[in-house]
């Protein structure tokens, strides 16, 4: 009986070439859209985290009965001496005294942005929340982190959250605290009335 041996040929050069170009060409037609996937992911998490953030503040006031501010900051301790910056990715809850004899003191703080790199937070650099947990305006001198409160624009205060880059199909979200307590998020390129994640079509600008 006479064995015959197969020859088993591997890929050519120009074989090796093609499969090369195809996958490149696979990979250029997927990455606008993992992009925008990834631009999406980070606003969703920026944009729950500010939610979930002003939400602990607007608790813990009423848990406490006392007033409580939630404010921007650029400083990286979670102290009592932290001061409120328009441009800062970090976040502070702070109880203020109930009577001049007492220092207001830090309940929570965190990150607004440490995941997001490409993402920008617009809005008011300060919220404050009365004993029964609804928006309120304080003054600077009571805030004490050199900022005031203001209640916002037709009783509603609106964050926004946006990408710094140019990608495209990427979500506009924002944040709305209104002042009756509700706090949500919602997508400002789409109407609540046609989704139920879409902004009122209301003025959506950012509260200043």
């Amino acid at each position: 009986m006479q064995l015959t041996r197969r020859h088993h040929r591997g890929l050519t050069l120009l074989e090796l070439m093609i499969v090369v170009a195809i996958i490149a060409m696979l990979s250029a037609l997927a990455m606008p859209g993992l992009r925008a996937w990834s631009a999406n992911a980070q606003l969703r998490t920026t944009a729950t985290s500010l939610q979930v953030a002003v939400k602990q503040a607007q608790a813990e006031a009423s848990r406490t009965f006392r007033q409580v501010v939630f404010f921007r900051t650029a400083a990286t301790t979670c102290t009592g001496t932290a001061q409120a910056s328009s441009t800062g990715t970090r976040w502070v809850v702070k109880l203020l005294p109930i009577v001049s004899t007492e220092s207001a003191t830090v309940a929570f703080c965190g990150s607004l942005t440490e995941a997001a790199p490409t993402v920008a937070v617009t809005g008011p650099t300060a919220v404050c929340f009365s004993g029964a947990g609804r928006p309120t305006a304080l003054a600077s001198g009571i805030t004490g982190v050199g900022v005031a409160c203001t209640t916002g624009t037709d009783n509603r205060i609106i964050y926004g959250v946006d990408t710094t880059t140019s990608t495209a199909n990427v979500k506009k979200l924002q944040v709305w605290i209104n002042l009756g307590g509700s706090v949500r998020t919602c997508d400002s390129n789409r109407l609540s009335s046609a989704a139920p994640d879409g902004c009122p079509a209301v003025n959506q600008t950012p509260t200043t």
